[in-house]
């Protein structure tokens, strides 16, 4: 990306604050052992809980004690260093973020877990891009999930969503690992299969993942049909309108080709 549009974009986005799961750990192309704070000469192990353009808030394991010793050096400036699966190189790239220190929290004295509030002091090209990159995705993406015809996608278009042509049901007291995805589009979704438990009734918010391929393209929304087939005992096909999902809908939104030329016709 070019870097004058990445630091216009970066200026946009400064305020934006992205909260950090597993998914979008894998879709940022972080590698979580390789991320560390260093307070002087030493390396504390963290993950990025929040994380935006100009600060963070870094989960790391550390007792009173430990966040007794690190305190005298919050008001210094210190190293937030990051590996990623860079898209130009075929190994993996680390950068760091000068920063200071903003607070130490920790929710219970009695737990290991602590929070490490860090604000960057600079920012390197590759962070803003890796951080604009996904914000600008996130965007199109709902902005196809409000915007795009609802029609439904073809075979091949679901398998580049989903990487399969099934999903499973996340409900509690309903099992159904396998249903088959008649129809999806930008804002709803019809499935059909066998179901454990009883289904889900109109109203109810329920959550699907695909059964193969990458889980973190979970579709979310609000049952609008559940029939029993009056051929196949046990078997249903369920009617949902989909909540707006920022991993699946971008899939969708490159599957069906879905840009600027579609938003003006």
């Amino acid at each position: 990306m070019d870097s004058r549009l990445v630091n216009e974009k970066a200026a946009a986005y400064q305020d934006r604050t992205l909260r950090l799961t597993p998914a979008v750990f894998d879709r940022l192309g972080l590698i979580k052992k390789s991320i560390h704070l260093r307070i002087e000469e030493f390396f504390v192990s963290c993950v990025p809980f929040d994380l935006s353009l100009g600060k963070a808030s870094l989960l790391a394991f550390l007792s009173e004690r430990e966040v007794g010793f690190f305190s005298p050096y919050a008001a210094k400036q210190q190293k937030f260093s990051i590996t990623w699966k860079s898209p130009y190189s075929s190994k993996p790239e680390s950068f760091f973020l000068v920063c200071r220190i903003v607070a130490f929290r920790k929710p219970d004295p009695a737990s290991p877990y602590c929070f490490i509030d860090i604000e960057f002091s600079t920012a390197p090209l590759a962070f803003k891009e890796l951080l604009v990159s996904y914000f600008m995705n996130v965007d199109e993406a709902e902005l196809f999930y409000k915007e795009a015809p609802d029609g439904d996608l073809s075979g091949e278009q679901i398998e580049k969503t989903l990487q399969c042509a099934h999903v499973s049901i996340l409900k509690e007291g309903c099992v159904a690992d396998r249903l088959k995805v008649v129809a999806i589009s930008a804002r709803s979704m019809r499935v059909f299969g066998e179901f454990e438990g009883p289904l889900p009734a109109p109203g109810d918010i329920v959550e699907f993942e695909p059964s193969e391929g990458d889980l973190s393209c979970t579709l979310k929304g609000e049952c609008s049909e559940a029939a029993q087939s009056a051929d196949a005992p046990g078997f249903a096909s369920l009617s949902v309108k989909l909540e707006f999902s920022p991993a699946a809908h971008a899939r969708m939104r490159a599957a069906v080709g879905w840009g600027k030329k579609e938003r003006k016709a």
